[in-house]
């Protein structure tokens, strides 16, 4: 995304004093580069992730490992066990071991236990959970603050910790109290995107149910499905071909964006957003376009419009700025000849969908003006011809990473929306030992998910302004995560407030 000098500094020192781990001569294995242009550029190297799902349940860990342990047993799903290394020209490659043991294992899989509840620890205590009387926005903790408690000792953080040891790409942490369970799952972005780890969970959840027969066959890691991409629309025809940032006007966004990181501090918090206001804000913008042939909107479309609304107000902006929102979305669908029902690939197969709009627009404009505009934009760029465009656009970049359209003073915004993934449906109930709070007191069903949270770990990759939609709880709350400049947050949540009171009292305001 953001291809800036400093970048390529950083990925370069990143990688270039990393020393490939050696398990020696009497290992056989089989090696593979990563042939998903899409896996193995800088800005997915750079980023780890620890994903933790919180649970008002205490699950069996036996029952847990066991069915990971099954899952890798199945076809070629135990190629998730395969250890990253790079070759001589700098790109990643799998090397899979023959078989695993218990010195060479497929995973890593570890436990604490708590004898308490987790309403008596000091982090636990302040973990947010969903709750079916929540009816105002809440503003929790980023998840990072919850490292110390949901990762295991020795997490890895950085792609390098994989390259140059014997670990498994996959690493899961189990923390136990005596009403409650938090279930991490480390890896590196190289290995899947959003869908890609809800396929996987999925799959073990189905071991898990005792549906082994449901798990899809695993694509080969060797295979790419989208080997192809951008063979079929040269680079120019991409919409935004005219406007993408190079040269002079890349490298005065590049100043202007690092002046903003170094002279502003930031603030990391996870927003729960009423179910309610997403829903009224978006029957508001459909009776605004009642009269419109194009007035079709989801939740999804009007959330992002008011973020980026909000945010931008927040900012306090200059009016001869724009704002470049960037909305990813995936391509399985659009590709399904490369991706056949019911098989899994698990690989990143996002793109861009970018919308350009100036500071006056988003600051005054209407919440389903933005949204159609948000919609229209993702209807351009989702067709086969404009992802093949932006591909062959990419592959002949410097970074062969996503470019930046707009102007040099442009203001970056993006979003990533885990909603299509569904976390908070994921079904373990078939671990639970016991509830640890009545089912008559929560909306989440046994073994779903109350808590949702993803640490994301970015080296020398900067995610301000960066929008991570988690998903849709059980009691239709909406979790969003961001990292914003410091005071932001407030500006955001005063006005939120302010918007539930003119919805709840109209004629008070």
């Amino acid at each position: 995304m953001i291809v800036i000098s400093y970048m390529v500094a950083r990925l370069m020192q990143t990688f270039s004093n990393v020393t490939n781990y050696n398990p020696g001569p009497w290992v056989e294995r089989i090696s593979m580069t990563l042939e998903n242009d899409n896996d193995d550029i800088p800005h997915i190297r750079a980023l780890v992730h620890d994903c933790t799902f919180g649970f008002d349940d205490v699950l069996d860990v036996t029952k847990l490992r066991k069915a990971l342990h099954v899952l890798l047993q199945i076809g070629n799903w135990g190629q998730l066990g395969a250890r990253l290394r790079l070759n001589s020209k700098g790109k990643l490659e799998y090397h899979i071991p023959t078989q695993y043991d218990d010195s060479r294992p497929a995973f890593i899989f570890t436990t604490t236990k708590h004898d308490t509840s987790i309403n008596d620890h000091p982090l636990g205590s302040r973990l947010p959970r969903t709750s079916s009387s929540s009816k105002a926005p809440f503003l929790a903790p980023c998840a990072a603050e919850f490292g110390p408690l949901v990762c295991g000792d020795d997490s890895p953080q950085i792609l390098r910790d994989w390259i140059s040891s014997d670990l498994p790409q996959l690493r899961i942490h189990v923390v136990l109290f005596g009403d409650s369970t938090l279930l991490t799952i480390t890896y590196p972005h190289t290995l899947m995107d959003a869908v890609g780890r809800s396929t996987f969970l999925r799959a073990w959840t189905a071991v898990l149910c005792g549906r082994p027969g449901d798990v899809p066959p695993f694509r080969d890691l060797s295979e790419d499905p989208l080997a192809s991409l951008g063979g079929e629309a040269p680079g120019p025809s991409y919409i935004h071909a005219d406007r993408v940032l190079q040269g002079i006007g890349l490298v005065g966004f590049g100043i202007r964006h690092l002046f903003d990181l170094w002279f502003h501090r930031q603030e990391d918090h996870l927003l729960l957003l009423p179910g309610r206001f997403v829903e009224r804000l978006r029957l508001q913008a459909l009776q605004e376009l009642s009269h419109s042939n194009d007035s079709y909107l989801s939740e999804s479309d009007v959330l992002l419009s008011w973020w980026v609304r909000s945010v931008t107000r927040a900012l306090d902006l200059s009016p001869d700025q724009m704002i470049m929102s960037m909305n990813m979305f995936e391509v399985r669908d659009l590709f399904a000849d490369w991706f056949p029902t019911g098989s899994a690939y698990i690989g990143n197969a996002i793109f861009p969908s970018y919308t350009l709009l100036s500071v006056p627009d988003v600051t005054k404009g209407n919440i389903d003006t933005l949204a159609q505009e948000n919609r229209r934009a993702l209807s351009r760029h989702r067709t086969k011809e404009q992802v093949h465009a932006l591909a062959s656009l990419q592959s002949r970049s410097l970074l062969k990473t996503t470019p930046l359209v707009g102007d040099s003073n442009l203001v970056f915004m993006a979003c990533t929306n885990h909603h299509k993934a569904r976390f908070f449906e994921l079904d373990f109930s078939p671990a639970v030992v016991r509830p640890g709070v009545p089912l008559s007191g929560r909306a989440n069903p046994l073994g779903r998910p109350s808590y949702v949270g993803n640490i994301e770990h970015s080296d020398g990759y900067p995610t301000r302004n960066l929008l991570r939609v988690m998903g849709k709880d059980a009691a239709g709350n909406w979790w969003l995560s961001c990292t914003l400049r410091e005071g932001a947050w407030e500006k955001i949540v005063r006005d939120l407030d302010f918007a539930l009171m003119e919805m709840d009292h109209p004629s008070e305001t």
